[in-house]
C-alpha cells in the first residue's frame, strides 16, 4: 500500500463514489447541517459570490442557493460530478454556476469571491504541504480583500485517537466498502477495495488523507498570505451514529485575505 498513484484524486470522484460515500455526500440532512454551519460562522449577505471549490456535485452550493445566495459557483475536477450537479441544480430550478478546474491553477479572475468553500475534506489530498499551499495561495488570490476562506477538514486529533486500520459497510443492496488504513505522521493511507455481490471487485485503489495538526496548517496559511485564522471548533453532521470513518469528526478552520 505504501505505492499510490498521488493522482488519485482525478480519477475516484465518479458515479461509484456517489454510491460508497452516499452516506456523506447524498444526505439532505448531513449537507443542510453543514451549510447550518457556513451560515453561522461567515455571516454571509445574500449578494455575496461565494465559490464552493472541490465542490463536487453542488451540494452545498445548490442548499445555499435555496436559501436566497445569489452569486454561487462550483469549481471541480471530475466531469462526472459536474453533470449530477448541473442536473440536480435543474431539477430545482436554481442557476448555480458550475466549472470545471483544478483548484492549484484555475484561471479565474482576482479578487472575485467574497468567501470561499472547501468541504467535506477536499483540501489536503498530498503528502507535500508544498502542493497544499499551492491552493491556499490560488484561494487568496481569488478572494477580494476581507474575504475569507473556510475550510472543513478531518478532525486529526479524533481521527489518530480512534484510528481504526480497517472497516467496511455496505453500499446500496449490491456493493460492499472495504478500507485498509495506514496512520503516518502526516496523514492517513487508504486503501479502498469496492465489491460487488454480483459482479465481484469493481475498484481497488489507494489514496492519501492528510491530518493537519491545528499548528501546521496555521502556518501553512499564515505562509500563504491569510490572517485572523480562527479554528471555529469541531463538526459532527451526520444525523445517525455510527463509523463514518475520517469524516465522523471534523475540523473548521476560518482564515482572512488581509
Amino acid at each position: 500500500m505504501d505505492d499510490y498513484d498521488p493522482s488519485w484524486w482525478q480519477h475516484i470522484f465518479d458515479e461509484t463514489y456517489l454510491v460508497t460515500d452516499a452516506r456523506s455526500v447524498c444526505c439532505p440532512v448531513t449537507t443542510a447541517t453543514e451549510v447550518d454551519m457556513v451560515e453561522a460562522t461567515l455571516e454571509l449577505n445574500s449578494d455575496d459570490r461565494i465559490l464552493d471549490l472541490c465542490g463536487g456535485q453542488g451540494r452545498h452550493a445548490i442548499e445555499l442557493h435555496k436559501r436566497g445566495y445569489k452569486n454561487v459557483t462550483v469549481v471541480d475536477y471530475s466531469q462526472v460530478l459536474l453533470r449530477v450537479g448541473l442536473e440536480n441544480a435543474a431539477q430545482v430550478g436554481r442557476a448555480v454556476c458550475f466549472c470545471r478546474g483544478d483548484a492549484c491553477k484555475l484561471g479565474l479572475a482576482d479578487s472575485i469571491f467574497d468567501a470561499v468553500l472547501v468541504m467535506g475534506n477536499s483540501f489536503g489530498y498530498f503528502e507535500d504541504d508544498s502542493q497544499n499551499q499551492r491552493i491556499l495561495r490560488e484561494i487568496r488570490r481569488l478572494l477580494r480583500p476581507g474575504g475569507k476562506v473556510l475550510l472543513d477538514l478531518i478532525h486529526s486529533d479524533h481521527a489518530r485517537q480512534q484510528f481504526k486500520p480497517t472497516s467496511w459497510h455496505e453500499a446500496g443492496e449490491d456493493l460492499v466498502v472495504c478500507r485498509q488504513r495506514q496512520l503516518r505522521d502526516t496523514g492517513v493511507l487508504v486503501r479502498e477495495m469496492v465489491l460487488s455481490k454480483e459482479n465481484g471487485l469493481i475498484r481497488d485503489v489507494t489514496y492519501f488523507a492528510r491530518l493537519f495538526r491545528h499548528k501546521e496548517l496555521e502556518v501553512l496559511l499564515a505562509d500563504s498570505g491569510f490572517k485572523e485564522i480562527t479554528s471555529v471548533g469541531a463538526l459532527v453532521s451526520h444525523p445517525r451514529p455510527g463509523d463514518y470513518g475520517l469524516l465522523g469528526k471534523r475540523m473548521v478552520v476560518t482564515a482572512e485575505k488581509p
